[in-house]
């Protein structure tokens, strides 16, 4: 059995215990201090941690386990917006952040793919009962705003009514364009705006699907050259920017000349899917996956979750 250390002050630890009990080993402890104590005597397969803790905080902790268990990998849980504090996520380099309370099917979905690194791919290892799937491949530039309006009318034709439908047309068409330019070397040609044909053998899949609850759609491509590192800078910069904007509509400031797209999708993408994934095999395969609840009052998870193969 897999041992997890979590460390939690909070009465909230309970509940975690709860949902971990029947699959994992927990050792629990109250503090950062004693969670290094703990790594330094037993093996650990997973650390979940409460941002905020007596004495040293988890970024601490984070920090200890990137210099010393670089192999274990960690999750971080919170009741504060991560906006909040993501300038720390970036400079330490953290993959995974939950919102408390935690979405449990979320949680132990992460938890499993994390430890396991089993099933990370697929949107059916990610959506339960899976009522009809489209699949579409991607070849060309060309082919990708035509690929979005096919996508966008196959989510109507399941019977949801899309929100902001403007948006998650921007989103699809930004991600796919990363997938299709960045992904494959021509970063200088989408900077240019030049159409791009991919190599043969060489293509973007984007699967969506749906259930009774909610439709989900996965953009894959299979280089694997997006980064952990890529995503929150890209996360970092487009918050940045929205501070910046909203510090102007108070003071007028001019700030033209610091605003670019960078991030945009990405950001925009956080704030309208209910649930989103990044998961990376290294120099094999990228794949982002949304999930869009089709209840109006479904709660937004804002959580960052980025699972890596890097074996």
């Amino acid at each position: 059995m897999n041992t997890i250390l979590l460390v939690d002050h909070t009465e909230y630890k309970y509940q975690i215990q709860k949902l971990l009990a029947q699959l994992y080993s927990v050792i629990s402890v109250d503090s950062a201090y004693d969670a290094i104590s703990t790594l330094n005597m037993q093996d650990v397969d997973l650390v979940i941690s409460q941002v905020e803790l007596p004495g040293d905080n988890a970024f601490d902790l984070y920090n200890y386990l990137q210099k010393h268990y670089t192999y274990i990998p960690a999750i971080m849980i919170t009741e504060k917006d991560i906006d909040t504090f993501f300038d720390k996520i970036f400079t330490q380099g953290i993959g995974n952040v939950l919102k408390i309370p935690v979405n449990e099917n979320e949680f132990i979905n992460l938890v499993n793919k994390i430890i396991s690194r089993k099933n990370i791919f697929g949107l059916e290892h990610y959506v339960s009962n899976i009522k009809n799937t489209k699949a579409i491949r991607i070849t060309s530039s060309k082919q990708i705003q035509p690929a979005v309006d096919t996508m966008l009318s196959t989510i109507e034709s399941w019977g949801f009514a899309i929100k902001n439908k403007s948006v998650l047309n921007l989103i699809l068409n930004e991600m796919i364009i990363n997938a299709v330019y960045h992904s494959h070397g021509y970063t200088r040609e989408k900077e240019m705006r030049i159409p791009v044909e991919l190599k043969s053998g060489q293509y973007v899949d984007v699967t969506l699907c749906h259930n009774a609850s909610l439709y989900a759609i996965a953009i894959t491509d299979y280089q694997g050259t997006l980064t952990k590192e890529r995503i929150l800078q890209s996360i970092h910069k487009a918050i940045e920017q929205e501070q910046l904007i909203l510090k102007a509509a108070e003071t007028g400031e001019d700030i033209s000349d610091k605003i670019s797209e960078t991030g945009r999708g990405i950001d925009l993408m956080r704030k309208l899917a209910s649930e989103f994934y990044f998961i990376i095999q290294q120099n094999k395969r990228t794949e982002i996956i949304l999930l869009f609840e089709s209840d109006p009052n479904a709660k937004k998870s804002s959580s960052l979750k980025i699972i890596e193969d890097i074996h």
